[in-house]
């Protein structure tokens, strides 16, 4: 047997406003019903006494034309105006008198009801006739037969509906008033015992969601919700040892992290600075410097698709095989193209990174570069216009047999290189505006006096405004090489 599903609404409703509801719902189907009844009787009763009420005062009219009647029927006219023109046409709505007297048909003129359709309508009511006439079933009639004529006085049915009405609102205002006050002491019963129990349980709840697993909950209003109350508590303290020990391996993970960052050591003619900010405790970017064989200097930065774990599982492994290849090799294309093979080799599928080698050559005053999909290098050859390392080939871990090429660049003293991850270029205000490439180079140029450090600070300051508070979604990488002069390295010593 299949089973029937409650509606989604209800399910998202409180308990204790699903019992007063449904308490409510059936006093309120019951109540309805008698209301629906009692409006009928009244209607009809109230029908009922119109119509006597309306034949006594065609009886008095009857008695008042007879006693008024002379020789033709102009005074009994005038008595019929008379009458009609002193209702109260607010009170009596559709008031109105006809009259059969001695074969003729007198009607009121005063407020213009006065017709042969109108005079039918009364007639067809008086004997019950309603169907007869459209007219006839929106009045009451109530008429009186003499040996001179008939008379017949008539009220519009609505005013009637509307002192029913009136009264229906009152009793359902009644109702109300009564049903509220019970629902609120029911309320009162239930908030004790349910509503404030649940909610307690429902804002530790929460509290957990936001990261708060010292949270405890203390519930004995009934024993289904003491005994629930006591398994949050074990579970709580059960994902709250658990978050203890993920943080000490994260701390321990960040720290390692941070070891295999390069050493701070002095490059002659080469002053080097870095921003690095995981967006998590580690991070899928990586940059490194090393000095070759032939004391050129290898800069390399990366960045791993994602972030966290994963992503810095897979940048330790870039800085493995980065370092071994730098050993066999000094050109930038071979490095990257062995790097390619190995990576795609041992990291799983999906984990691509993007990587850009460039090789600093002091002595003959240029640089080669290779370069993975990654973001394009920034140069500044001194007070000229900033420029791009435009060359790029495939991202690393897609091709095996992938061969990298690399070209070539002149430099001079003064020479800035910026290479940064996209979590720079890409970094976003709360206007969900990207920090960009010209904001980029727009921060190089105006730093043209400035030095490697301090560009980097520059840079930072830049982003932290940029962001304006916001957090940042991805890893944030920047690496700067300057060229400088062993002179001008002094200076900035003794500065």
């Amino acid at each position: 047997m299949k089973r029937l599903r409650t509606p989604l609404l209800w399910r998202r409703l409180p308990l204790a406003r699903q019992l007063l509801l449904a308490v409510n719902s059936f006093l309120l189907i019951m109540i309805s019903g008698f209301l629906v009844v009692d409006h009928r009787l009244r209607v009809r009763r109230e029908v009922g006494q119109t119509r006597v009420a309306l034949a006594e005062e065609a009886k008095t009219l009857y008695e008042s034309a007879v006693a008024v009647e002379g020789e033709n029927t102009d005074a009994v006219q005038k008595l019929v105006d008379s009458v009609c023109a002193r209702m109260n046409s607010d009170e009596s709505p559709g008031h109105h008198i006809a009259l059969q007297w001695r074969g003729e048909l007198l009607q009121a003129k005063s407020h213009g009801r006065s017709s042969p359709e109108m005079f039918d309508a009364m007639m067809a009511a008086a004997h019950g006739h309603v169907d007869a006439e459209p007219m006839a079933e929106a009045m009451v009639v109530g008429a009186f037969q003499g040996p001179v004529g008939h008379v017949f006085v008539s009220e519009q049915r609505s005013n009637i509906l509307a002192v029913a009405r009136e009264a229906l609102i009152r009793q359902m205002i009644a109702v109300f008033l009564a049903g509220s006050l019970a629902a609120f002491l029911v309320n009162l019963v239930l908030r004790k015992i349910v509503t404030k129990p649940i909610r307690r349980l429902v804002t530790s709840l929460q509290s957990v969601g936001d990261g708060n697993l010292e949270s405890r909950v203390d519930v004995h209003s009934c024993r289904e919700l003491t005994y629930l109350g006591e398994q949050f508590n074990d579970m709580a303290a059960k994902l709250d040892a658990a978050e203890r020990d993920r943080r000490i391996h994260m701390r321990k993970a960040k720290a390692i992290q941070q070891n295999l960052r390069p050493s701070s050591e002095v490059i002659p003619g080469l002053n080097i600075a870095e921003l690095f900010e995981p967006a998590e405790d580690v991070g899928g970017d990586y940059y490194d410097v090393i000095r070759l064989n032939d004391n050129s200097t290898l800069l390399c930065i990366a960045d791993v698709c994602g972030h966290g774990v994963p992503a810095a599982m897979a940048a330790t492994l870039l800085k493995a095989f980065v370092a071994e290849a730098a050993k066999q090799s000094r050109h930038p294309a071979e490095i990257l193209t062995r790097v390619n093979q190995q990576y795609h080799e041992y990291v799983m599928l999906g984990y691509f990174a993007t990587m850009v080698l460039v090789r600093i050559d002091m002595a003959e005053k240029q640089l080669v570069y290779a370069n993975a999909g990654h973001e394009l290098p920034f140069l500044q050859c001194g007070q000229e216009p900033v420029q791009r390392l435009d060359h790029s080939d495939l991202i690393l871990g897609v091709e095996e047999d992938t061969t990298y090429e690399e070209s070539r660049r002149p430099i001079c003293s003064g020479t800035k290189l910026v290479l940064v991850s996209d979590g720079v270029t890409e970094a976003f205000n709360p206007d969900d505006e990207q920090f960009g490439t010209e904001r980029v180079t727009d921060t190089i140029e105006q730093a043209i006096s400035e030095n490697a450090s301090e560009l980097v600070q520059r840079f930072a300051k830049a982003l932290g405004s940029f962001r304006n508070d916001r957090d940042a979604f991805d890893d944030t990488t920047l690496v700067v090489a300057e060229l400088v002069e062993e002179d001008d390295r002094l200076n900035e010593s003794e500065s």
